[in-house]
């Protein structure tokens, strides 16, 4: 990998002698180097390192993630997988699950023994999703 001042060096040779071998060459770069590098310059006006751009990126966008936030809102209760079905999301299960950690919200749920299921107190409360603050125990 080129070094910023290597690449303004070396378009500054294209720009002079404009023979991409020899400043290829001088460069021990390859031909194609020089030309690409050439073309960045022409279409950004900058042959700088994209260093923001490195990595993986990522499955869920800034809009997805704001849907989902929206989603959970709206429905406390919701599971992982109604998120992902609902707004058609074409990532895993787990991702939305990540996301929704991002978000800063627990997921807890509550199972009822058989016993319980029939008490009235406990009808109907069945667990969703939360944020947890700072500061904040879990239990």
């Amino acid at each position: 990998m080129l070094h910023n001042e290597t690449r303004r060096l070396l378009i500054d040779a294209w720009n002079k002698t404009h023979n991409a071998k020899e400043v290829a060459e001088c460069f021990s770069v390859s031909i194609s180097t020089v030309y690409r590098l050439e073309k960045r310059m022409h279409e950004t006006g900058s042959v700088e390192t994209r260093v923001s751009q490195r990595g993986r990126r990522p499955a869920l966008s800034q809009a997805d993630i704001l849907a989902i936030d929206q989603l959970i809102q709206a429905q406390p209760d919701i599971t992982i997988h109604e998120i992902r079905d609902r707004l058609k999301l074409p990532v895993s299960d787990e991702t939305v699950r990540k996301a929704v950690l991002k978000l800063g919200y627990i997921y807890k749920k509550k199972s009822l023994h058989v016993s319980e299921q029939e008490r009235p107190r406990c009808q109907g409360q069945e667990g969703g999703m939360e944020k947890a603050y700072a500061g904040e125990q879990h239990k």
